[in-house]
C-alpha cells in the first residue's frame, strides 16, 4: 500500500518538476530576448511574471484532469491505509493463464 502511495506522490512531484522546469526555461529565454532588445529590468520582471502565470494556468489546464485523478487515487489509498493499516496485496501464485515477465511458462 505504501509503495503505491509513494509511486503516485513521485509521479505528481515529477509532473510538477517538469512544469516548473519548462516555466524556468521559457523565463530565461524571454529574459535574454528582452535584454537583447533593450527592455528595462523592471518591465522585464512584470512581463515575466505575467508569462509565468499564463504558463502555469496552461499547465494546469493540460494536466488538470490527470493530476486530479492522481490526487483522488492518492487520497483513496491514504484513506484505505488509515482504515486498515495492515492491508497488503496477497502474494499467492499467479494464475496459469497469466504470463509474467521473467517467469518460464509452467508445463500443463
Amino acid at each position: 500500500m505504501s509503495n503505491a502511495i509513494n509511486v503516485i506522490v513521485s509521479v505528481i512531484l515529477a509532473i510538477a518538476g517538469l512544469v516548473m522546469d519548462f516555466v524556468a526555461y521559457i523565463d530565461g529565454l524571454l529574459a535574454r530576448m528582452m535584454t537583447a532588445i533593450g527592455i528595462p529590468a523592471n518591465v522585464q520582471t512584470i512581463l515575466l511574471v505575467i508569462v509565468a502565470a499564463l504558463l502555469i494556468v496552461l499547465a494546469v489546464r493540460l494536466f488538470g484532469r490527470f493530476l486530479a485523478a492522481l490526487i483522488v487515487v492518492l487520497l483513496v489509498l491514504l484513506l484505505i491505509s488509515k482504515i486498515d493499516p495492515g492491508l497488503t496485496v496477497p502474494q499467492g501464485h499467479p494464475p496459469a493463464w497469466l504470463h509474467l515477465p521473467g517467469q518460464s511458462p509452467k508445463p500443463a
